[in-house]
């Protein structure tokens, strides 16, 4: 008997007789502080670029053919270091053709210093640290460079572990290997 009289005053406490009221501290009815989403308070500014379309007015992905009409006869055609293709030299950059394709292009300090450097026909200048006001944060940032990805393109500015200047500048395909 008394196991009963235990379990009926256990349960006594979860059913509440409709004549009974719940008691409801005040500070449930205090004004609460109001919910912002984290993407309502970010303050980030979108970078001025976002995509990569030309770097020293060759695009990626273009035909070897378009690259010849848009840049001219190269300085240079010599092998790849790098892949099993080959890479057309302009006094102004250079260019990965593979399979009739361009796969990368790149800039040096000296060819951007002399021809200037234009991506997507805006004036880019790593030496004064414009980069960080066209294209926002680097995606990744290298012991040897920081990288911008936007869509299948990435951009990698190559910087000297030492003196932090810029070593050149690739533009290319974000999903090679």
């Amino acid at each position: 008997m008394n196991v009963i009289i235990l379990f009926l005053s256990l349960l006594s406490s979860y059913v509440a007789s409709p004549v009974e009221q719940e008691h409801v501290p005040a500070a449930f009815f205090s004004v609460q502080p109001e919910v912002v989403l984290a993407f309502e308070h970010s303050v980030a500014l979108s970078p001025r670029i976002n995509s990569f379309d030309s770097l020293a007015g060759a695009s990626l992905y273009m035909s070897k053919e378009e690259l010849l009409l848009a840049k001219g006869t190269p300085l240079n055609i010599a092998p790849d270091p790098w892949q099993e293709c080959l890479e057309y030299q302009y006094a102004d950059m250079s260019a990965g053709i593979c399979e009739g394709i361009v796969t990368y292009i790149n800039v040096t300090p000296a060819q951007a210093g002399q021809y200037g450097l234009k991506l997507n026909e805006e004036a880019l200048n790593p030496a004064d640290r414009n980069v960080g006001e066209l294209l926002g944060t680097p995606d990744y940032v290298a012991e040897d460079g920081d990288v911008y990805i936007r869509g299948s393109a990435a951009l990698k500015i190559y910087r000297n572990a030492h003196s932090g200047e810029w070593d050149g500048i690739d533009l290319f395909d974000a999903n090679a290997s």
